[in-house]
């Protein structure tokens, strides 16, 4: 009876074991190059003069970054699994420059745009299951959350006249913020098991997500280093996106201005390496 008991004890054991051994956590760094997107308006280095108007139009696809990765998974088979992944998206800043020049006056600005982006990525994974270097796919969602842009403005105003010393500055930054992103990703990579608990993976992913902001507002705001944001009302520094407003309508000054929703497209192709640790 004893030895029944102790072989149910250690079927239980090996069961259990098993059945961990299923499970695991992966963690991961990475970096990707944006896709691009052209809207046709805003984006771009600008020379204007009293002859000529130049432009190069920039892409503002926001994907170009870094991310840090997360992940819980739990092979159902020896094939397929299912996984849950927090993704934090870095995105590396895009510049544009802006010059005007007349008889009486230059004028210039620079300025700087990046995303930033929490990702939740339920995914399912496929394998053919091999026992030292073992490829796979991973399929799934991505649920972009507290996604947030930012942009950095300074430029300087040389005139000769008007209502601005003879040399004017200024600096500025805005933040636009509110509702998710929804996209897809797809990865390919290969998995090298270095022990029982451990495996080195590396995967090629492609990421397709745009991101629609509810709200922007500017953060900071100076002229020759004095801040303006105390006497600004709220229509002049906090906005709203909207799909349908009246272009003529009067906005309250206590009330945030209106403009056209508009989309950013963070899709990207990354490179990933990190460790699975098989529980």
């Amino acid at each position: 009876m004893k030895k029944i008991y102790l072989l149910l004890v250690i079927s239980c054991m090996i069961t259990g074991v098993v059945n961990a051994q299923k499970a695991y956590l992966r963690l991961g760094v990475g970096g990707g190059i944006g896709l691009k997107q052209y809207n046709g308006e805003g984006w771009a280095d600008e020379t204007h003069t009293s002859t000529s108007d130049n432009f190069v139009i920039k892409s503002n696809g926001l994907g170009g970054g870094f991310n840090v990765n997360l992940a819980f998974g739990y092979m159902m088979s020896k094939y397929v699994g299912l996984e849950l992944g927090v993704n934090e998206f870095i995105g590396l800043a895009k510049k544009t420059h802006y010059s005007s020049t007349s008889s009486n006056s230059e004028y210039s600005m620079d300025s700087k745009i990046s995303g930033m982006m929490l990702q939740v990525v339920p995914a399912i994974v496929i394998t053919p299951g091999l026992e030292k270097l073992n490829p796979y796919a991973r399929l799934g969602l991505i649920v972009g959350i507290l996604p947030s842009i930012k942009e950095q403005f300074d430029g300087t105003d040389n005139s000769n006249g008007g209502n601005y010393k003879a040399t004017h500055t200024y600096t500025g930054k805005t933040k636009i913020s509110g509702g998710i992103g929804i996209g897809f990703t797809a990865a390919a990579g290969v998995a090298y098991i270095l022990s029982e608990k451990f495996d080195f993976y590396g995967e090629l992913v492609f990421n397709g997500i745009t991101y629609a902001p509810s709200k922007g507002k500017i953060t900071e705001w100076t002229e020759d280093g004095a801040d303006q944001l105390p006497g600004a009302t709220t229509r002049d520094k906090e906005w709203t996106y909207e799909k349908e407003y009246n272009a003529d309508e009067t906005i309250p000054e206590g009330s945030p201005d209106k403009l056209p929703k508009t989309s950013f497209n963070f899709s990207n192709v990354e490179l990933n390496i990190g460790i699975k640790f098989k529980l």
